[in-house]
């Protein structure tokens, strides 16, 4: 029976040490996983978005049939085909620039 308490409390220690070890470890694994999803970014498109050195225009078109009904002492709205109305689509059409650095003040 000793034997048994003994090897039990021996597998809860090396099973703390391990749990203990990947919680340090934790920040270390997560700015590598950062890094590589930044690598990846910059395999993409090496500028980003900055302020006053990106440029977007985008239109947006809303079209569908809202249908509003008060039923059991409550006001809907429906949009998805149901009751009488015709289903919303957004439509989003547009361009985004990302300037150099040589020009941060193009608006």
């Amino acid at each position: 029976m000793c034997k048994k308490a003994q090897s039990l409390t021996e597998y809860a220690i090396l099973i703390g040490i391990v749990t203990a070890a990947l919680i340090a470890m934790q920040i270390y694994i997560k700015r590598g996983i950062q890094g590589r999803i930044k690598d990846l970014a910059d395999q993409l498109s090496e500028r980003h978005y900055e302020p006053l050195t990106t440029d977007a225009e985008y239109n947006v078109t809303q079209t569908g049939t809202r249908v509003s009904k008060y039923e059991d002492g409550v006001f809907r709205n429906y949009y998805d085909g149901t009751n009488g109305s015709v289903p919303e689509s957004i439509v989003r059409k547009g361009y985004e620039i990302t300037y150099p650095d040589e020009y941060p003040e193009i608006k």
